[in-house]
């Protein structure tokens, strides 16, 4: 299959989010996953703003699907770092992975209409890859476990709420979406923030790397990417896109921390290959 631009751009976006590791595992060393979030996505919106200014001015139906959509980043985002905080590396990264299942269930849920063969066949490969790619001494369901069960859930819902904001249910404006709803995530963060008392914030210069690293690669970038992406490209394939993650983890690895990929992750990463270019 030939790769559209749509498919460059959500790639483009898996590799942001495979920064994020890196960045979180610096940051979260120094303040806590609702701080991370707020700032993150605090700083990530008014970057965006100022950027793209007029265009970016969003109508009633824009906000309202923007806030649902802000919502899920926000729980996503802290479900994912609260998991990571909590459990191995290897489960937390193959179960965030899951979400390239749970995007076609959800979608043929919603739809009420049985995926294609090639779908199915494309899901088995993207999982068995992300298994290949990221578990190591098997899986340890742990309740850091299960929150990254959420977190993909939240994701998975999260791309089929922008496919319908896009579509003929909404016909929101993409760049709009994209924007707005790292605002309402950021202001649910620093709700939870003052909620649960964490107002005292110490960071260091690594930590200051890792809030500007996420808010600009992982959330401005990133965030923004893919919904561009979905304006042309379904949401079960923006799922197969998104196992590229762990693929890209593995490059940066060896990049900053020279961590070399076995063979086994080496299948991974061409299982999920196949299961895009189907």
């Amino acid at each position: 299959m030939k790769l559209s631009k749509g498919d460059i751009l959500m790639a483009s976006a898996a590799c942001a989010w495979g920064f994020s590791y890196i960045f979180m595992k610096m940051g979260l060393e120094t303040i806590t996953p609702f701080q991370m979030t707020f700032l993150r996505f605090g700083f990530a919106f008014p970057v965006l703003l100022l950027i793209f200014r007029k265009k970016v001015i969003p109508n009633r139906q824009e906000l309202k699907y923007s806030a649902i959509l802000g919502c899920f980043v926000f729980g996503l985002t802290v479900l994912y770092m609260y998991g990571l905080k909590t459990t191995d590396a290897s489960t937390a990264g193959f179960l965030a992975g899951t979400t390239v299942v749970l995007v076609p269930i959800l979608n043929a849920i919603l739809k009420r209409k049985i995926p294609e063969k090639k779908v199915f066949f494309a899901t088995i490969l993207a999982i068995c890859g992300v298994a290949l790619m990221s578990v190591s001494d098997g899986l340890t369901m742990t309740v850091g476990a299960w929150l990254c069960i959420g977190g993909a859930t939240c994701y998975a819902v999260q791309i089929i709420v922008t496919d319908r904001a896009l579509g003929d249910k909404g016909s929101c404006r993409v760049l709009v979406i994209g924007v707005w709803q790292m605002a309402f995530a950021a202001v649910l963060g620093g709700i939870a923030t003052l909620c649960v008392g964490e107002t005292s914030l110490s960071l260091n210069g690594e930590g200051w790397i890792a809030v500007w690293g996420l808010a600009l690669i992982s959330s401005a970038y990133g965030y923004t990417a893919q919904t561009i992406a979905q304006k042309s490209v379904r949401p079960e394939r923006i799922g197969f896109i998104y196992s590229l993650e762990p693929v890209f983890c593995a490059i940066l690895a060896f990049l900053f921390f020279h961590e070399i990929m076995s063979l086994k992750e080496l299948f991974g990463a061409i299982l999920i290959f196949l299961s895009i270019i189907l």
